[in-house]
């Protein structure tokens, strides 16, 4: 199970590359944990757009330690920055009740809550020019 993770705003990938678990950055974050983020960005993508999901690109592949970088894919950024409350609603709700195995499991309320924050986040990413990214720990 993912035991600490965040999507996060960066400049680039080697600064992404530099964020972590015990790792301290100012850049804009949504803590995520209790799930795995690379599965819930396919199932977002898919579900936000009603196309296949893009590919994700590693920032910083998952080796044997469990932790990982990813950038998040720019169709899923553009989907959300532009999805409407009723969207992310429809949206956080399905993917919760797609989200059902025992290590990857997530309520509803909480769902909607993170989707409505990280449509924040990808709205002040265009805004300021950055790139959304995600890292998770799963050890």
């Amino acid at each position: 199970m993912v035991s600490a993770g965040e999507f996060f705003l960066a400049v680039d990938d080697a600064s992404a590359a530099r964020v972590g678990p015990r790792k301290r950055h100012d850049f804009p974050a949504v803590p995520c944990d209790g799930f795995y983020p690379d599965d819930a960005v396919l199932s977002w993508e898919t579900l936000l757009t009603g196309r296949p999901a893009s590919p994700l690109r590693d920032v910083v592949p998952m080796a044997n330690d469990g932790f990982t970088v990813f950038a998040v894919p720019e169709p899923l950024c553009r989907a959300l920055a532009g999805a409407e409350r009723d969207q992310l609603r429809t949206t956080g709700i399905a993917w919760a009740a797609s989200a059902s195995e025992p290590d990857n499991e997530i309520s509803p309320d909480r769902a909607v809550d993170l989707l409505e924050r990280l449509s924040a986040l990808a709205n002040s990413r265009a805004e300021k020019g950055l790139s959304l990214y995600c890292w998770y720990f799963a050890p």
